[in-house]
């Protein structure tokens, strides 16, 4: 069965400023109709780069774009039909709520009967109908979001275009704005391609995420699979917490492994980033996926660690210990799952599941 036409697709894209080092290296993805991806990755890992050679504001130095099947490359950013929202907002401060919305239409040569109601229903959209007369000055910050958003999504476009649209927010207003652009995403079904290095809220709003890492996608998925099964230590260690254990491959059998510890004890894990027994590895281990104590003794592995400190965190508590040459070993628990008999200094049985321990390579 042959497969659809991606929506937005990147070939070969490479990105290069000064002819010799490359700040987007051969990006190669598809994205669907109707999906939400979102680009994530740290400063300078060329997430923010890819959105502009996307939008139209950046060309890029090689490769290809293409949106619904028509190359992007030559096109100017006000024919692509696409809708952008920045972190700034970008709002006309001279013009009230209802022209900012309006401009993307009057550009378009819309009649006026057919902007005033496109512009009531992007502002019904956004909750914001008796605002249209008020100026971006008179709007608090999640307002003024919400205005930015109704003039991407106005003039129906193909795509929208999200670049850090939340970064200015406190973070009650980041979470209920995260829910709002989704609730948006899933009604009308927009296709959206959204820029953040804020991972949290990665895993909140998309459908997949792409994390990237110099340059390159390290690994593209849905949230789940990004979390649970990291394909390098790079994506173990920047999607979520991470407990990293240094060690050598003894042994591989298929899919699993045994791994040596500097105190010398044997552990076992998945092997998905090893190759051959000898080779260095990192074990990455989530926090919430350990044990402690008596429970601890019906593991696949089990250690011993000092505790050497508590963190409590109202729904949970954090676990700080030493452990494998470890220093900042993290065993996260909730509350009411808690020994309240453990103090610090206590040396106790820490465990976790072959299935939950990811033998990885070395994070450079």
């Amino acid at each position: 069965m042959k497969q659809p036409t991606p929506f937005v697709q990147f070939r070969n894209v490479q990105k290069s400023y000064d002819g010799e080092t490359l700040i987007v290296k051969n990006l190669n993805v598809n994205i669907r109709r109707g999906e939400f991806l979102t680009l994530l990755g740290p400063s300078g890992s060329g997430k923010t780069t890819s959105l502009m050679m996307l939008a139209g504001f950046e060309t890029a130095t090689s490769g290809e774009i293409t949106l619904g099947g028509k190359l992007l490359n030559n096109q100017p950013p006000h024919k692509r039909d696409i809708g952008m929202v920045f972190q700034n907002y970008a709002l006309f401060p001279h013009m009230t709520v209802a022209e900012n919305v309006a401009f993307p239409l009057f550009v378009r040569r819309l009649s006026k009967a057919d902007v005033k109601e496109k512009v009531q229903e992007a502002l019904s959209m956004i909750k914001m109908e008796s605002f249209g007369h008020r100026y971006p000055a008179q709007l608090s910050g999640g307002q003024q979001q919400r205005v930015a958003l109704a003039r991407a999504l106005v003039f129906e476009p193909k795509l929208v275009l999200m670049d850090e649209p939340l970064g200015a927010l406190d973070k009650q207003l980041r979470e209920h704005m995260q829910m709002e652009i989704k609730q948006l995403h899933e009604k009308f079904g927009l296709t959206i391609v959204y820029v953040t290095h804020d991972q949290s809220e990665a895993l909140t709003m998309s459908d997949r995420v792409a994390v990237f890492h110099k340059g390159e996608i390290q690994q593209i998925d849905s949230p789940k699979v990004l979390y649970e099964e990291p394909s390098n230590a790079f994506v173990a260690q920047f999607i979520g917490e991470n407990n990293r254990l240094f060690g050598h491959v003894e042994s591989i059998d298929g899919q699993h492994c045994k791994v040596r510890m500097p105190d010398g004890q044997q552990l076992s894990a998945q092997a998905i980033n090893v190759s051959a027994p000898g080779e260095q590895t990192t074990l990455s281990i989530r926090p919430e996926r350990i044990l402690l104590g008596a429970a601890a003794q019906q593991c696949d592995n089990v250690a011993q660690g000092q505790v050497r400190d508590f963190i409590y965190l109202g729904d949970h508590i954090r676990v700080c210990m030493n452990m494998c040459g470890s220093s900042d070993f993290i065993v996260k628990m909730p509350v009411s799952q808690f020994d309240t008999s453990i103090k610090m200094g206590d040396v106790l049985s820490v465990g976790w599941q072959s299935q939950h321990a990811r033998a990885l390579d070395l994070l450079d």
